[in-house]
């Protein structure tokens, strides 16, 4: 009997310590919330990278030669007139580059290394 009791008020403190906490909010720093779905109801493939906003996108390098510049962005190997997300690449600049969305102009400059 005493075990009984001792199983059903441990259960009874866990559950109201769980309940005076917030609740928790996955983090996925950038990244696609793996516990998100791939698929909608109706079957069709989820676009997570579709619209993002600039704050979310990494300038990680910019690439140039005789034949032409790109950028790698989020991982991704952008050319100018190359759309990221919803964003247009207008253009690549040495150390920025320069999107359009909806006719505002945002720029993603590259980081120094210090």
């Amino acid at each position: 009997m005493r075990v009984l009791f001792g199983i059903i008020a441990g259960i009874m403190m866990c559950a109201a310590a769980m309940a005076d906490d917030a609740p928790f909010v996955y983090d996925p720093h950038g990244a696609r919330d793996p516990f998100s779905p791939l698929v909608t109801a109706g079957g069709a493939m989820v676009a997570y990278e579709a619209d993002f906003a600039v704050s979310e996108m990494a300038l990680e390098g910019i690439i140039s030669d005789a034949g032409g510049c790109a950028a790698i962005i989020n991982g991704a190997i952008i050319e100018p007139g190359k759309m990221i997300g919803l964003y247009k690449v207008e253009r690549i600049e040495p150390d920025r580059v320069v999107l359009q969305k909806d006719g505002v102009t945002s720029v993603l400059q590259l980081k120094k290394e210090e």
